[in-house]
Order: structure tokens, then sequence, then C-alpha cells
């Protein structure tokens, strides 16, 4: 469980929910890991700094970091971390069940999802516009073939879908490489 806070619940025994807080605090506390850093400059030679957003409208918009360029092009990043791997990546289909909100495969107008599960030492690099194109083609089976997940955030819960990861990997594939 992700930074989950143990609660009493009666005769229910105990649940654990998570914390917002601690979770953003674990988040923002390894964004400017040195790992993460690493792998930007090993995904993208060509980089000349990595800029943290602290500006709460880029976050709003799903963008966690900028990888800047020499003649001033440049990439956003969302950054998704998780403690353990399970051996699948999570999709937030809603970041607000209760409300309906859109989690952040749908609202996510950043270039690239970055899915960290630094202690099993993996980084995957997703572009957004391909794990989009993805699940418009395959979401609808998904959702009847896999795993839902919800994060109990206290007064609301987060709706996740548990892809494996090798399904995942070739769906994107396939959005590389389309027939004409």
């Amino acid at each position: 469980m992700r930074g989950g806070d143990t609660v009493k619940n009666g005769k229910c025994g105990e649940i654990r929910l998570n914390n917002f807080h601690s979770d953003l605090q674990y988040s923002i506390d390894a964004r400017d890991d040195e790992q993460l850093d690493t792998f930007y400059r090993e995904a993208f030679p060509l980089a000349e700094r990595i800029e943290f957003c602290a500006e709460l409208a880029l976050q709003k918009r799903g963008i966690d970091k900028i990888v800047h360029f020499k003649g001033g092009n440049s990439v956003t990043v969302d950054e998704k971390k998780r403690r353990r791997d399970y051996g699948d990546i999570l999709l937030e289909l809603r970041s607000n069940k209760e409300r309906g909100t859109p989690g952040w495969l749908f609202y996510a107008q950043c270039d690239y999802i970055v899915y960290a599960i630094l202690s099993a030492g993996k980084v995957y690099l997703f572009p957004t516009l391909l794990l989009k194109m993805a699940w418009r083609q395959h979401g609808a089976a998904w959702v009847n073939q896999y795993e839902k997940k919800y994060a109990d955030n206290g007064l609301y819960r987060t709706e996740n879908i548990a892809i494996p990861t090798g399904v995942l990997l070739k769906a994107l594939s396939e959005q590389m490489v389309q027939a004409v």
C-alpha cells in the first residue's frame, strides 16, 4: 500500500487510507532524485538542463518537469512514482471517483509520462500521445479484462486500472506502426 495510514474502523478492524500529503511529500522528495535526473540525461542526451515545475498551473496540467535543450526547445514530463513493482502499470482513470473527475490519463498535457519504480531500478518513458492512442484503441477491452484498483483518500477514492506492463508496452508499440 502506498504511504497509507492505518485507521481503526469499528468491528471491521483496520483499514489503510492513502495520506495525500505523505504521498505528495514522497513524490516531491524523490523528484530531485539523482536517479531520475540521470535517466533524463540518458533519455535526452541533448538536454541542457532539467527544471522542476513548482508552478501550480503547470502541475494541474500534469507537468512536473521541463527538459530544456539548446536552441530553446523543451519537452514536458509528468512523473508517476510507485514504491513497489507489481508487474503492471497503473493508469489513473478518475482522480476523484465520487465526483467523476478525470484522471491523469485524460487530462495530462505533457509530452511524456515517466513511470518510475525506483526500488526495482525501472523507469518507463511513455509518450503521452501514444499512451492516449493505446487507451482509445484498447481501453474498453482493458476495463473488462483487468483489475481496477481504488486508492482510498478519506473523503474520495482514486480509480486506477492495472495494465500488465507487457500488454501496455505492446499496445504502445502497435501505435507507433500503423498500416496505410
